[in-house]
Formats: C-alpha cells, sequence, structure tokens
C-alpha cells in the first residue's frame, strides 16, 4: 500500500513541474505576431556597421534586470546623447564575455520591476583594433518598441535610448561582443508586439560629449 501510494505523489510532482515549466516558457514567448527579428526595423545612418540587432525576445523581468548597469550616461538638459558613453571591456579572444545592460533613457513612469514583461534586445557590436579603419568609436540608439496590452487596442508606443562605446581589441581581425539589453514595458498585463513594432536607430557619435 505504502508503495502504491508513492508512485501517486512522484507522479503528481512530475505533473507539477510539467505545468510549471510550461507556464513559464508561455510567460516568456510570442503569442502572436511575428517571431524572433521578424518585427525589427533598423535605421542606421550610412555608413554605419558598428552594431546590428541580432535577436529579439519578449521576457518577464527578473530582480537582476532591474539592478544592470545602464548603457551609457547622458547629460540633461543638452541636444543629442551628450555624456559619457558605457565604452564595452577588450575583449581579447573569441567568443567574447556577453555584456548584460539596460537602457540609459525609459520612458516617464517606467522603471525596471520583477513580474513586468519586457524586451530582450541583443546587439552584436564590431569591436576593431585601435588602429584599424574604421577606429573604435560610440553610437547612440533609440529602439521604439510599440506593443499591445492583452493584445487588444490601443497600442502603448516607447522609446528607450543608450549610448555606447566599442572599446578596442588586440585581436588582428578584430571581435563581435554580444550586448543584451533588458527592456521593461511598464506593465504585467500580458502584451503583444505589433507587427513591425519595434524599430531601432544608429548613429555614428562624433566623439564621447556629443551624439550624434
Amino acid at each position: 500500500m505504502r508503495r502504491k501510494y508513492r508512485t501517486i505523489y512522484i507522479v503528481t510532482a512530475a505533473l507539477m513541474v510539467a505545468l510549471i515549466g510550461g507556464y513559464a516558457l508561455a510567460a516568456t514567448s510570442l503569442s502572436t505576431g511575428p517571431g524572433q527579428t521578424s518585427n525589427v526595423t533598423t535605421s542606421p545612418t550610412s555608413p554605419f556597421t558598428t552594431a546590428t540587432i541580432t535577436s529579439e525576445q519578449l521576457i518577464v523581468m527578473t530582480g537582476p534586470m532591474g539592478l544592470l548597469a545602464t548603457a551609457g550616461s547622458q547629460t540633461a538638459g543638452t541636444d543629442g546623447f551628450a555624456g559619457t558613453p558605457t565604452t564595452l571591456a577588450t575583449c581579447t579572444a573569441a567568443p567574447c564575455t556577453v555584456v548584460n545592460l539596460r537602457p540609459a533613457t525609459v520612458p516617464t513612469g517606467v522603471t525596471p520591476t520583477t513580474g513586468d514583461y519586457g524586451e530582450q534586445i541583443v546587439l552584436s557590436v564590431a569591436q576593431p583594433l585601435s588602429t584599424a579603419t574604421p577606429a573604435p568609436s560610440a553610437f547612440d540608439f533609440s529602439i521604439t518598441i510599440v506593443f499591445e496590452p492583452n493584445g487588444v487596442t490601443p497600442s502603448t508606443t516607447y522609446s528607450y535610448q543608450g549610448y555606447l562605446g566599442t572599446g578596442s581589441t588586440t585581436t588582428a581581425g578584430g571581435e563581435t561582443i554580444l550586448v543584451y539589453l533588458y527592456i521593461d514595458l511598464g506593465t504585467t498585463t500580458p502584451v503583444t508586439i505589433v507587427n513591425n513594432g519595434i524599430s531601432a536607430v544608429f548613429n555614428t557619435c562624433s566623439s564621447t560629449s556629443s551624439c550624434p
């Protein structure tokens, strides 16, 4: 009799784990609309090959994400992105260490909060030799996200900004660093990213105190 009860408990526990796992998967997936990167448009200035968006994923924010360093600092009351970029540390050999950041500028009223829905945007940043052409530089980004709470209109539009420096590498062919941006959408309500609902604008900065 004891062996029978034990079997029932084990099966029940396994089912609970499966249900919890299924919930977590559903909470971090796009329910409708296009999937990875297919709904991302970019508008780099020409020529601009410093950074590209390699993937995006709807996520649920966790505590550590809200404590990440920001992508660049900006000076209030100035045009462009005056301030100091967050310069990426030198990568000496592939694979480079992944960098985790959050935007420096977010919409009013939005703060990183555990349980909020958000976006994970992955940037692929080229890190050249200090003597290479083009040389190491700084660049700004502005990412606009359009989403619908519960998948119904009206939609919400938010923009997020950051300011990054590529730094330089000692590897002759250059290196590529993946930068993960965790962007809080400011709501615990399940969201759907609308078609073509993520756009990014990149600018090469003329110096580390102004951009572009």
